[in-house]
């Protein structure tokens, strides 16, 4: 039966092997046979393994639908037996043809025909970095406690990231796909570029950093352009853009945290998310100590603490997972 599938589908059957085709369409108890000769027909076409899964059940489901559709309009119509026929052969003949002779068609996925579309989530724990190639050969770096969710259906006619936490994106230039990274309330867009977004849902702000190209940045119905070396902060529906040394807030994703003056609730901050510590000030005047140097993340916190101690003269105290910052 195999050689006579593909004999139809190739427009080289006879009316009388078209009708034992038809037959095994409308005959419900040949499904399993005609799903896996669609299965091993597409994968030949296609000369490799899909991994994302093609949905033939449906494609069969589509070709008894349409050839009951057409059968029962005839019915009514008092169409001869004859008329029927053609017109079953007619109607799985485009049924099959637009469903396997467009194999480059489907690959690029814009009809959408055979994939489900379903979604990855990618994370990473707190206290551990992780990193992630896309499909498009994009890169995302995710910070302590993060993830993202792209679509199986990702770069198809847009490229778009849910961002939950902090991630680092190093974005490959595709004009007829932007990039679009939303989190909370506010939409960022890329072509070709590499920026830095944090969006904690423990964080009432929003703040993108872009170190190289161009993005706009938008929210409710505010929309800004920026140039490398400038920072949004997004609170609410404001927007406050200012220019940033960028190696302060995306070193992180390369392994080394680097401050230059920066203050010390903001040095805490990052740790914290690096290293899932909690840092409690012994007074408030703490928080706004400066400092400047760097930190090596492939060290222990302890080695981060020490730096600190002997850089500044401030002292600490660890209990489980909470340290105390003192003078």
């Amino acid at each position: 039966m195999e050689q006579l599938f593909r004999k139809y589908i190739e427009g080289e059957c006879n009316p009388n092997e078209e009708k034992q085709v038809l037959a095994k369409f409308r005959a419900k108890a040949s499904t399993g046979e005609l799903h896996q000769f669609l299965s091993k027909y597409w994968y030949e076409l296609e000369g490799k393994q899909i991994e994302t899964g093609v949905d033939f059940d449906s494609v069969l489901d589509k070709i008894h639908h349409s050839i009951n559709l057409n059968e029962a309009e005839e019915q009514k119509s008092k169409y001869t037996l004859l008329h029927r026929f053609y017109s079953w052969t007619r109607v799985a003949a485009v049924a099959i043809i637009i469903l396997m002779a467009s194999v480059g068609v489907w690959y690029s996925g814009y009809t959408g025909i055979f994939q489900k579309e379903f979604f990855y989530t990618v994370s990473s724990v707190n206290g551990q970095s992780s990193s992630i190639e896309l499909p498009d050969g994009s890169r995302v770096w995710l910070n302590g406690g993060s993830s993202v969710v792209y679509s199986s259906k990702y770069g198809q006619k847009n490229r778009t990231i849910q961002l939950n936490g902090e991630g680092f994106f190093q974005v490959e230039k595709d004009k007829s796909a932007p990039f679009l990274v939303e989190a909370a309330n506010v939409r960022v867009t890329a072509l070709g570029t590499s920026f830095n977004v944090e969006a904690y849902e423990t964080s009432e702000p929003v703040t993108i950093t872009l170190e190289e190209g161009k993005v706009s940045v938008e929210s409710a119905d505010k929309k800004v352009e920026i140039e490398p070396g400038t920072q949004v902060v997004v609170r609410n529906s404001d927007m406050k853009v200012s220019h940033v040394d960028t190696r302060i807030f995306t070193s992180w994703h390369s392994g080394l945290l680097e401050f230059k003056d920066e203050k010390l609730s903001c040095i805490t901050r990052q740790l914290a998310k690096i290293y899932d510590v909690e840092f409690v000030f012994e007074t408030e005047d703490l928080k706004n100590f400066r400092y400047r140097g760097a930190v090596s993340l492939d060290k222990s916190i302890l080695k981060a603490l020490e730096m600190l101690r002997v850089s500044t003269g401030i002292k600490y105290e660890i209990n489980r997972n909470q340290i105390l910052l003192k003078k």
